[in-house]
This record gives structure tokens, C-alpha cells and sequence, in this order.
């Protein structure tokens, strides 16, 4: 039995360690194409910035809440999803 729960705890560990990973890209500064997600920024995100003639976009990590806050159509319009490269 003891065996039995130490391996349930040890699957739990490593399950919860597992980081995000989103697509980076567009005005985001990344090392590559794809970034890994701090604790705190819990959703990939697409971000579209419609400023007059100009159209601008970013991809990467951010916190839900914020994500939320950015889709304000028809200046900006941000899509947030909790799954690896889903943005």
C-alpha cells in the first residue's frame, strides 16, 4: 500500500511541474519560437493591435486575467488558450 501511494504522489509531482508552452512571436522578444510559461502566466495568447493604418501582432505567455482585459474590439482583439502551442 505505502508503495502504491508514493507512486501516486511522485506522478502527481511531476504532472504539476510540467510548464506551458506557447508560440512566440510577432513584437514579443523571444529567444526562439516557442516559449515556456512561468507559473504566473497561466494562457497562451494571440494579440491583434489595430492602430489605424497600422496592424500589429504578438504571441507568447501572459496571465488569464490579462489576456481578457486586451480583447477590446476593434483596437485590440486577443484570443487565450490553456494548452502547449494552441496560439
Amino acid at each position: 500500500m505505502k508503495t502504491v501511494i508514493l507512486t501516486v504522489l511522485v506522478l502527481l509531482a511531476v504532472s504539476q511541474s510540467e510548464a506551458l508552452k506557447c508560440n512566440c512571436g510577432g513584437d514579443r522578444q523571444c529567444s526562439g519560437p516557442v516559449e515556456t510559461c512561468r507559473s504566473s502566466n497561466d494562457v497562451c495568447f494571440s494579440l491583434i493591435i489595430n492602430a489605424g493604418s497600422m496592424v500589429k501582432y504578438s504571441k507568447g505567455c501572459m496571465d488569464a486575467s490579462d489576456c481578457s482585459f486586451l480583447n477590446q474590439p476593434p483596437l485590440t482583439i486577443s484570443r487565450c488558450c490553456r494548452y502547449d502551442l494552441c496560439n
